[in-house]
């Protein structure tokens, strides 16, 4: 469905539900409803990863991409720490590698896996070389990460090495953060452009039902409820 299609059909449940004791919402009004409903969804599908169905629905707003220039804004970090800039559209990270650069041939250039930490996991493992990060050329190679928030424009990470090895590049897989649904018709000028959902169409009819659901909420919850349990039993 594109955004009109979806503010169709989020008119027709929601007029199902209600009975026609409430007013309208405007193509704005259903817009914030729906993008906040596709929100919800990307976050309930993200913690499925293994899930080949929520792969797919969400397999649109996954992206990959290779940062090779650290953060011009480096601060006070961690030793051995490297801050680098996240796209303006990271939600939420799926994978994460790095390149080495090193003056030994059999290590440089290699591409190693990067280990999310907190920074008490970093307080209690940075002096354990058993778990601290290198790069020794076997299959336990890594680097670590830790989030260091944003400025308010802007997220930042700290990869960190054991201090043997510098960093080439950072390639992130990542879902990237959804663009707005919204409708646009005739007679309402709440909205002048459309931009449709960018999930998997089999997922769009659950974001009008989880749009609807929040309208409601703030109306008539309960005939809400009362009505998914009738669609369930007619069903």
């Amino acid at each position: 469905m594109n955004a009109n299609e979806m503010a169709y059909s989020f008119d027709i449940l929601y007029d199902k539900i209600v009975s026609g004791s409430s007013p309208g919402y405007t193509n704005r009004e259903k817009s914030v409803f729906l993008t906040k409903a596709q929100d919800i969804l990307v976050d309930r599908y993200q913690g499925l990863e293994g899930d080949e169905s929520r792969r797919v629905n969400l397999s649109n707003i996954k992206k990959t991409v290779e940062i090779s220039t650290p953060s011009a804004v480096q601060g006070i970090g961690k030793p051995f720490g490297y801050r680098y800039d996240l796209p303006s559209d990271y939600l939420y990270p799926l994978s994460e590698e790095v390149t080495v650069v090193s003056s030994n041939d059999c290590l440089n250039g290699n591409r190693v896996r990067v280990v999310p930490k907190r920074e008490d996991e970093y307080s209690i493992q940075i002096h354990n070389p058993l778990k601290k990060p290198a790069v020794i050329g076997s299959a336990g190679d890594l680097v670590w990460r830790i989030f260091n928030g944003d400025d308010g424009t802007t997220n930042r990470v700290d990869l960190i090495t054991d201090g043997t090895f510098t960093i080439g590049s950072y390639f992130l897989t990542y879902y990237k953060q959804s663009a707005d649904i919204i409708p646009v018709t005739a007679g309402d000028l709440s909205t002048t452009v459309q931009s449709d959902s960018e999930l998997n169409p089999s997922c769009h009819e659950e974001i009008v039902e989880i749009a609807v659901r929040i309208a409601s909420g703030v109306t008539t919850p309960q005939d809400y409820q009362i009505t998914l349990n009738e669609e369930k039993i007619n069903n």
